[in-house]
This record gives C-alpha cells, sequence and structure tokens, in this order.
C-alpha cells in the first residue's frame, strides 16, 4: 500500500510538473523578451471641464521612469502625446484640449523610453459651448430705481450655479464701471447715477465647480 502511494504521489508531481513547464512555454510565447515592466499609472486622473475645451490633470506619483503621457478620446479615435521630465516628487500634469461640445470618455496611460505602456486611467468629462450658454437665464432684478442721488437695485435669489452678475454702466464723467455683484448680494447700492441713467447686466455661470472657464446669460438692459 505504501509502494502505491508513493506511485500515485509521484505521478502527480510529475503531471504538475509539465503543466508548470506548459505554462512557462506559453508565458513565454506571450512575453518573449522576458518579463514586461509597467510604468506607474497616472494617479488622481481629473475632467475640468470649459467652453469648447476640457482641462485634464493627474499625478504622477511613483514611477521615475516615464517619459511621456498619452491621452486618448473618442474611443481612441484621436490621441495627444505630452512628453514628461520628471522631478523627485509627485508631479502634476495639466493639459487642455480643444475639443467640440458634448459628454467625453477620457484614457490616460503612461509611456517608459523603452515604450512600456501603463495600465489605463480613466475618466468622464464634458465640455460645454453655446448650446449650454442658450439655455441660461439671468438673474431676476426686482427694481431699479434713483433714491437719495444713488442707484438702488433690488434682486431676487441666484441661481446656485451662479457665482454673481456682471453690471456696467458710464459715470457722471462718462467712464465705463464695470461692478461684479456676488449672488449672496440682494441689495445693491451705486454710489451716483449712471450719466445715461441706463445700466445693462449679465449673470455669470459656472456649470460645475471646477470648470475652468465662466458662462454668462445675454446682456440686459434697465432703465433707472
Amino acid at each position: 500500500m505504501k509502494i502505491f502511494k508513493y506511485i500515485c504521489f509521484t505521478l502527480a508531481a510529475g503531471f504538475g510538473l509539465a503543466a508548470c513547464d506548459k505554462a512557462d512555454e506559453a508565458y513565454k510565447d506571450f512575453a518573449p523578451n522576458g518579463e514586461i515592466t509597467y510604468p506607474g499609472k497616472a494617479d488622481s486622473l481629473k475632467a475640468n471641464p470649459g467652453k469648447e475645451r476640457v482641462e485634464l490633470t493627474w499625478l504622477l506619483t511613483t514611477d521615475s521612469r516615464i517619459v511621456k503621457c498619452r491621452i486618448y478620446w473618442n474611443r481612441k479615435a484621436d490621441s495627444a502625446d505630452i512628453n514628461v521630465t520628471r522631478t523627485q516628487g509627485v508631479d502634476t500634469i495639466h493639459h487642455i484640449l480643444n475639443l467640440g461640445e458634448g459628454p467625453y470618455v477620457f484614457e490616460v496611460y503612461t509611456f517608459n523610453a523603452e515604450g512600456n505602456r501603463s495600465i489605463k486611467a480613466e475618466t468622464n468629462g464634458d465640455v460645454y459651448g453655446s448650446f449650454y450658454e442658450s439655455g441660461l437665464a439671468n438673474r431676476v432684478l426686482k427694481s431699479a430705481v434713483i433714491t437719495g442721488g444713488n442707484a438702488k437695485l433690488e434682486w431676487e435669489d441666484a441661481d446656485p450655479r451662479s457665482p454673481g452678475v456682471e453690471l456696467s454702466y458710464k459715470d457722471q464723467a462718462g467712464e465705463p464701471q464695470t461692478l461684479r455683484i456676488p449672488s449672496a448680494e440682494k441689495t445693491t447700492v451705486i454710489t451716483g447715477t449712471p450719466q445715461t441713467g441706463t445700466m445693462e447686466f449679465k449673470t455669470l455661470y459656472l456649470p460645475v465647480p471646477n470648470a475652468i472657464d465662466t458662462f454668462a446669460a445675454p446682456v440686459v438692459k434697465v432703465d433707472l
């Protein structure tokens, strides 16, 4: 019985070694030049939307051998290469792509000098343009009057996406003036009256907090 068990164990070990040999041969066929070294992956990839453009940012944290990064979009139909010179620490990469309005999926790979490619880093991003801007509405101005020799404006609550209103007019000396009225401000008092008795304003918008461009609703004329 002991001899029988020994023979079974020997045969099983032989079959296992044969299987390993075949696996090694298959691996050699897959990587004929030896083990592949993958560069470090792009870290913390983000897409910051803008007006017919997008800014992609990511970190290079660990691999000092990275010499190039490549961005793909439109299902890899389009791409852009960025040459990289690594420093001693963490490097932040910024790259702006000029694109048509719409949603995108971006893929970023890193490369070393031997041409080896990292695994994929991926993020979604939007590009805004005239279609988005055409749907923007101005903040409601409840009243605009002259009181005590000053112009007084009363506003309704602002849209949460709006950082403020840009107000333009000419002062009594005929000099153009531009004011940024924050969205939290509900009453605006301007010392003196506009030269022509009129003002113009447009409401500013950020589609998302990390947008790199500010959009605006159409200009509105105000008679005092």
